[in-house]
């Protein structure tokens, strides 16, 4: 009985039916038979698909060509065996099926294609010969090959097997030597399992640049339904196949990757291979991804680019790496709607509890402003009425600061630097006061700032002096605060996870890795992933504003590289494979003293994309993000956008602490 294929899910259908019998999709008004395994020898009159066959065995085409056997029959034409009796040698001979043979359109196509194809000389590609016709029969002698097609080893394994991993790689790499030579002259536009033999050295031909071509609906037959190629298709080439480029056929090979690593086809969102088969390297997640991305701007754009991806995991995988600790590639973007779950449930008790000491601060300011309200009055004041109330609140706190500072039983260097800067600028402060200068306010809200920051400074983190850093072309002022000196570690995400009040979950990508690359920054974190981290630790993550400030904002710094404005191959991790270590590139220093920036992993902010007046982002929302990765390079001066549930191998943060000298924020200080 005839069969029609359902679209969405290929299932099989009853010719009668019109809906299919899996997923209720609509089927179309197309029938075909199922393909028979090989066509019967004996008497031709027998067999309904006799007017297929156009040479017979031990035929004679052209006085050339003696045929041994049909191997093989396509959607439009048959595959021979044949000794060619001038070269001496066994060669393919591929043919039009009679019933396009006549069709000038197809013939015309079909030579057309045949005669780029001649064009392509390369070790991976089947060699095309000679193009001829004979009687009716139009026909290409190409190289044969000794070896199966990728589909007939796929379905020799037994079920539940799957082809070793580095197998798939080493097919995927000489299919993407292939494509690349052959994108000089044509888009291949139909490439799948069918269309790759693999030869008894285990290497990869890659074939039928000609009549895969001539698919359209037009032409479409029963037989090549039944091939399967609009599963390999990409979404542009569905819609129209004259004007793909060569993304069209990353696609295709995205998939065909997919389905070598699970045995599955990639639909909608796929899932990540690595979560399928223990086998598979978490870093090919993103590389699948990326080929099969609809986005053609998001897609990998070359067969080289595609290579340059996989070759770091196949050297890994030569070296012993376990594939699971293979951690170097992005995730498909899940862009799903946000949804209220226990994470959601911590972000939100995080958020309690920080307000709960907001709110304890504001009590222990208004106790610290009545308790120190005597003291406001400044003696030899000769500024303006408007600012002496003002300059007597900052003179209050100023010396409540230093009086704590003072109190310190060992300061270190940073407390003592900051100190002495902060005594300079008091000092520069009274002496414009008196002198009757206004800018005596900002000599005092600096040396306030300073003795803060002596109150506050960690060995971890970088202090950055209040500035203007330009965004765009907008020249902002950023107050001073401390940022990490490096991105916040997996070590570091762990012990927080494991003691924040009622725990935290660790990535599942990353979780079986913690003590290996405990050194590396954390990856795979949401949003509020992060933010949470940095409310635990009394922190923030940084604006916009911030993080450009600490990158490039200070003086003489360049806004491209961290080094200046010319690139550097051994400045940072950028377009490598992996992230590394927080401070193993050196010259990846911007001038406030801190690692990575230009490079490593792209980092979340605080900043809401789009957004104006530091408007507030909420669930869904897409997020800023800063930095080069090591997937994706970028100036500094560069920014990003992800959405706020994003998880991604190359996406991390680090944090800030912010200097706020409001006076209950200074009393929280002081009361510590």
């Amino acid at each position: 009985m005839a069969k029609v294929k359902c679209p969405k899910c290929a299932h099989l259908n009853d010719g009668t039916m019109t809906h299919c019998s899996r997923c209720e999709t609509v089927l179309p008004n197309i029938s075909f038979k199922e393909p028979a395994a090989r066509v019967p020898r004996k008497k031709r009159e027998s067999s309904p698909e006799a007017d297929d066959i156009l040479f017979h065995r031990g035929q004679v085409v052209n006085n050339r060509y003696t045929v041994l056997d049909l191997i093989g029959r396509g959607g439009m034409g048959c595959i021979y065996k044949v000794h060619d009796n001038v070269l001496g040698e066994d060669l393919a001979l591929k043919t039009l099926l009679p019933q396009f043979a006549t069709d000038k359109m197809v013939v015309d196509r079909f030579l057309n294609e045949a005669r780029i194809t001649r064009k392509l000389a390369h070790p991976n590609i089947v060699r095309m010969h000679d193009i001829g016709m004979t009687g009716k029969g139009i026909y290409i002698s190409m190289e044969y090959v000794q070896g199966d097609s990728l589909r007939a080893v796929l379905e020799k394994q037994r079920s539940g097997d799957r082809m070793p991993v580095r197998q798939v790689l080493h097919i995927i790499d000489q299919l993407c030597i292939a494509l690349d030579y052959a994108h000089q002259y044509t888009i291949h536009r139909d490439i799948k399992p069918e269309n790759v033999m693999i030869t008894k050295d285990n290497n990869i031909k890659l074939m039928d640049f000609g009549i895969s071509k001539l698919k359209g609906n037009r032409f479409a037959t029963s037989a090549s339904m039944v091939m399967g190629t609009p599963y390999y298709m990409s979404p542009e080439q569905q819609v129209s196949s004259r004007n793909v480029d060569a993304r069209a056929d990353i696609y295709s090979v995205g998939v065909m990757l997919y389905e070598m690593l699970t045995g599955n086809m990639p639909s909608g969102v796929p899932k990540p291979a690595s979560e399928m088969m223990r086998e598979v390297p978490p870093a090919l997640d993103d590389i699948v991804a990326r080929c099969v991305e609809p986005d053609l701007e998001k897609r990998i754009g070359s067969p080289n680019e595609l290579r340059a991806a996989i070759r770091p995991i196949i050297e890994m995988l030569d070296e012993g790496k376990p594939p699971a600790k293979i951690l170097t590639r992005r995730p498909r973007p899940n862009h799903a709607s946000a949804k209220f779950s226990g994470q959601h449930l911590a972000a939100a008790a995080c958020i309690f509890v920080v307000l709960a000491g907001i709110s304890a601060g504001l009590w222990a300011v208004e106790r610290w402003n009545k308790g120190n309200a005597a003291t406001t009055a400044v003696p030899g004041l000769s500024l303006a009425p408007e600012y002496t109330e003002e300059f007597a609140a900052l003179t209050t706190m100023i010396n409540a600061a230093k009086e704590k500072v003072a109190r310190l039983s060992e300061p270190n260097r940073a407390q003592r630097e900051h100190g002495e800067a902060a005594a300079a600028f008091l000092k520069e402060a009274e002496e414009k006061a008196q002198a009757g200068d206004v800018t005596a306010m900002d000599a005092a809200k600096s040396s306030l700032q300073r003795y803060l920051a002596a109150l506050l400074c960690r060995d971890d983190m970088v202090f950055v002096e209040e500035g203007y850093v330009t965004i765009g072309e907008t020249r902002v002022h950023v107050p001073p605060f401390f940022i990490d000196r490096t991105e916040v570690s997996i070590g570091q995400f762990k012990n927080f996870c494991l003691q924040v009040a009622g725990g935290w979950p660790m990535p599942s990508q990353i979780a079986g890795h913690v003590e290996t690359y405990s050194e590396h920054p954390v990856t795979y974190v949401a949003w509020f992933d992060a933010q949470a981290y940095a409310a635990w630790q009394g922190k923030t993550l940084p604006t916009r504003e911030q993080w450009a400030r600490a990158a490039y904002g200070l003086q003489n710094a360049s806004d491209m590289f961290p080094w200046g404005e010319e690139w550097k191959d051994d400045g940072a991790n950028i377009q490598t494979s992996y992230t590394w270590e927080a401070k193993t590139f050196q010259e990846d220093v911007v001038k406030a003293g801190c690692f990575n920036m230009a490079g490593n992993v792209q980092e979340w902010t605080r900043s809401k994309a789009g957004a104006t007046n530091g408007e507030t982002p909420d669930f869904g929302d897409d997020m800023v993000v800063c930095g080069g990765s090591f997937l994706q390079a970028r100036y500094l001066h560069e920014t990003g956008k992800q959405a706020f549930e994003m998880r991604a191998p190359d996406l991390g943060f680090r944090c800030v602490l912010e200097i706020d000298t409001a006076p209950d924020a200074v009393a929280a200080v002081l009361q510590k």
